[in-house]
């Protein structure tokens, strides 16, 4: 799933292409993708930005503002007025110098969404959402009273959207590797030198991925990730052998020896062991 670098990414790809030009035409291609009623035309507004919130790209017209999640699957591309629209399109935001703007999803799932409001209407999960960890507002006491909000597993409190917005599964596995901490230490026991540890990872680990997935070609395959997906290669740090536990319908990659003192932890669905 495109986490906070990849959004961060495609928005500053993006927006120099599409700011300031007038939408000719939007149109939905599969029917599921809009998730509310939506009847009126954005025909001769025009872009006036794009931001990120959380996991949502919001692209802001004169009127209305259109929310997207990408999921697990979804990709935007920029399309010059030549090229072919392909079969995985879920829709179009064709613009007044005939480029395209290409919101695709290539799988049978069905899950990626877009919400089109008036800028004077509320959207709720935009507002539901917990503070930006890139932002000057997330300092190490902001971090703090989020762990104390909660008694949670501790990557389950970083994914957590309602609490700090755009981390997922795969950033949450590096940060917490980068700061030393096991993904199910309980939030409410770290220490105050621990929470620094975890606020400097979180803004070092997104910081250090927006720079490299910048880099990349192709978003979606994180080649550079230190640690989430490398079930059985050797850990940067120490050399011991990266494991994976099933966490939440998704898979934890950890290093023991890093992370749980050198344990090595059983599924969560049975296992007690929490540092």
């Amino acid at each position: 799933m495109p986490e906070l670098p990849e959004l961060e990414v495609i928005k500053q790809r993006l927006k120099p292409m599409i700011t300031g030009k007038k939408v000719r035409e939007f149109r939905i291609l599969k029917p599921y993708l809009l998730k509310n009623y939506f009847s009126g035309d954005l025909r001769g507004e025009y872009v006036e930005d794009i931001v990120r919130r959380g996991k949502y790209l919001v692209f802001k017209l004169g009127c209305h503002n259109i929310y997207v999640h990408l999921m697990l699957h979804g990709s935007i591309d920029h399309l010059l007025p030549s090229a072919k629209v392909r079969k995985s399109a879920t829709a179009l935001l064709i613009l007044d110098d005939g480029a395209k703007l290409e919101f695709s999803e290539r799988t049978a799932k069905k899950r990626m969404s877009i919400y089109i409001r008036s800028k004077d209407e509320a959207m709720e999960r935009i507002e539901e959402l917990g503070v930006e960890p890139l932002s000057e507002g997330f300092t190490v006491d902001c971090l703090a009273r989020i762990l104390k909000s909660e008694r949670k597993q501790l990557k389950r409190l970083l994914c957590w959207q309602s609490k700090i917005a755009g981390i997922g599964n795969a950033y949450a596995d590096e940060i917490l590797w980068r700061a030393g901490l096991s993904p199910f230490l309980i939030s409410t026991n770290l220490t105050t030198h621990e929470v620094e540890r975890l606020h400097q990872a979180v803004v070092e680990v997104l910081n250090w991925a927006i720079e490299k997935v910048g880099r990349e070609r192709l978003m979606e395959k994180r080649d550079f990730l230190q640690i989430h997906g490398k079930k059985g290669c050797l850990c940067p740090k120490c050399g011991d052998i990266i494991r994976t536990v099933s966490f939440a319908q998704s898979d934890t990659f950890y290093c023991p020896t890093c992370q749980t003192h050198g344990h090595e932890l059983k599924d969560r669905r049975m296992s007690k062991f929490y540092r």
